[in-house]
């Protein structure tokens, strides 16, 4: 808690929701902060974009004063100075301003993580003496004295309300902690298992009047549904905010000219995925810096533009979130690839040579795997893109690697809006109904045994020309014998699954029909159970496993 004397008289309830409050605003406040800079960067001129941060650190500065938080009052103090006098005319934005305005903003950000750390030996406090001391430097060159902050009030040039779409100070809006928003949505699950249940009694009795109730409290509970997922959902602006000085951090350790493009911030997704798709981002914008945008020199001997292009972008589709990642470098080689897993015992030389270009590329999310010559602080050690891949499918999405050799990479990750509430196929596999997320499913057929193949001692089958592994889903989830190809068992129902390029033929024994269940986990005693995503009530009551199918499609083992 801060401890400034003239704070003393309140309340430590209001003290500690008026810090809760401040963390929050602080977040976005240097979020905002660190697109500005880079924005600054390429348009130094730009009056809207100074007036934006000065806007930014003069509230930063006041709210820290407000809760006691004397260090990130300091340096934003400081910072303010430095942008009156930019504001003032009396200093121009320089690279080395630039610089030292970044270093700014990473002391602020280091203040503010170690209130919200709160951890033993965090209330010491920090040495501000280098930040302070290079935006004095700064302030030295100015030709007249620096803006007060009664300038600041004073001046035209600087409108109270800052000019974001954010209405987080207007008194139409409240907030809302988001372990409230988890109970709405466990219980409007329940809500759903319910509904399930109630359609499935109505279609039992045949009841025509239990049938309209059944159907109007489906449409409501879709309603309600809906209108909860709105307000779960923040737009990804915020998110990709974060990535510009990033970008831009990254490009200057590798001596890159990097250009950060972003699209689609409008697009909206829920809070819980947009916090934690944040490290698979990070992940594939450092692999674009370090792995795909050449040197300038090497990309002009190329006849491309010394600045390389990362693209970062959003959009939905249907129920799902795509974004994506792509570069205008170097793209991935195959035969490169190729040649590491040899080399690093990934693979055998006749597996290698039997691979196309797609499969080899995917060899990238392999834990461990790195075509880097040379460890470098962002690379090199085999650890980034299988992160991406094991962050991606926890959230019942999947990752996508689309390249062409010297024109670039692209990486399209698509995730689901909802993470609790999905849309399944039921089936049945050795007396049991597991669910299938219907995402993952391509198609169903039934299967005539004598289509069943042997390939590589394995079982395939051939759909429009293409060979798809064929397993039996309780081989998978519980070990047995593959599936019987004797023609005298009748047709075998098949789905197909996949996940981007790959796919997986499962034989089950009976496809009972879709159906909207509510996802939850199997517990602590239980923990995680391979081939198992978590388990779901059915409409009858009965409980039902929900498959994981990235780990089936990936050949892991359960």
């Amino acid at each position: 808690m801060p401890d400034d004397p003239a704070l003393q008289g309140l309340d430590e309830q209001l003290l500690a929701q008026m810090l809760e409050d401040f963390m929050e605003e602080s977040l976005e406040h240097l979020d905002q902060l660190n697109f500005n800079l880079t924005q600054l960067e390429e348009d130094p001129e730009n009056q809207e974009i100074i007036g934006e941060i000065f806007r930014a650190v003069h509230t930063l500065k006041g709210t820290a004063s407000f809760v006691g938080l004397d260090q990130i009052r300091e340096v934003s103090h400081h910072m303010e100075d430095v942008f009156g006098a930019i504001r003032q005319g009396t200093l121009k934005v320089t690279p080395d301003v630039i610089d030292t305005m970044f270093e700014g903003l990473e002391v602020l950000t280091s203040l503010r993580d170690r209130v919200a750390s709160k951890a033993p030996g965090e209330d010491r406090p920090a040495d501000l003496a280098p930040i302070l001391q290079k935006l004095a430097t700064i302030l030295e060159e100015t030709a007249e004295p620096t803006s007060s902050p009664g300038n600041a009030d004073n001046s035209p040039a600087a409108p109270e309300a800052p000019k974001t779409k954010r209405t987080i100070f207007s008194s139409e809006t409240i907030r809302v902690p988001t372990e409230r928003l988890d109970t709405l949505m466990n219980l409007v699950g329940e809500l759903i298992t319910s509904r399930n249940r109630l359609t499935a009694v109505s279609e039992r009795r045949k009841d025509e009047e239990l049938g309209v109730i059944a159907s109007t409290i489906t449409r409501l509970t879709g309603l309600i549904h809906h209108a909860l997922l709105g307000v779960r959902m923040v737009p990804i602006e915020r998110l990709f905010k974060k990535f510009p000085g990033v970008v831009r951090n990254l490009a200057r350790e590798r001596n890159k000219e990097v250009e950060l493009i972003i699209t689609g911030q409008d697009t909206e997704l829920d809070k819980i995925i947009s916090e934690q798709i944040y490290d698979p981002l990070i992940h594939l914008l450092r692999n674009a810096v370090d792995h795909g945008i050449e040197s300038p020199e090497a990309r002009v001997a190329q006849g491309k533009p010394p600045v390389g292009q990362i693209r970062l972008s959003a959009r939905g589709h249907q129920d799902h979130i795509i974004i994506e990642v792509s570069d205008d470098g170097q793209g991935i080689d195959p035969e490169k690839v190729k040649a590491q897993a040899v080399q690093k015992g990934f693979l055998s030389e006749e597996d290698a040579r039997l691979m196309n270009d797609q499969q080899a590329v995917w060899h990238v999310l392999t834990p461990g795997f790195s075509t880097m010559e040379e460890v470098t602080d962002l690379s090199g050690r085999g650890v980034g893109l299988d992160v991406v891949q094991e962050h991606v499918r926890r959230m019942r999405g999947l990752v996508e690697v689309h390249t062409e050799v010297g024109r670039g990479t692209t990486f399209r990750i698509q995730i689901p809006l909802s993470l609790a509430i999905l849309q399944v196929l039921l089936v049945k596999a050795a007396g049991l109904t597991y669910a299938l997320p219907l995402s993952t499913v391509r198609e169903t057929l039934l299967l005539d045994p004598a289509e069943i193949n042997t390939l590589e001692k394995h079982q395939v089958i051939f759909l429009r020309g293409q060979a798809h592994p064929l397993k039996k889903l309780s081989a998978i989830l519980a070990g047995g014998s593959p599936v019987d190809p004797e023609p005298g068992n009748g047709r075998i129902p098949v789905v197909v699954v996949g996940l981007a390029e790959k796919r997986l033929a499962l034989a089950v024994d009976e496809l009972l029909g879709k159906q909207e269940v509510v996802m939850k986990s199997l517990g602590d005693y239980l923990g995680r159970v391979a081939g198992i995503e978590g388990v779901s009530i059915l409409a009858d009551g009965s409980i039902t496993l929900i498959v994981d199918v990235g780990l089936a499609v990936s050949g892991g083992d359960a």
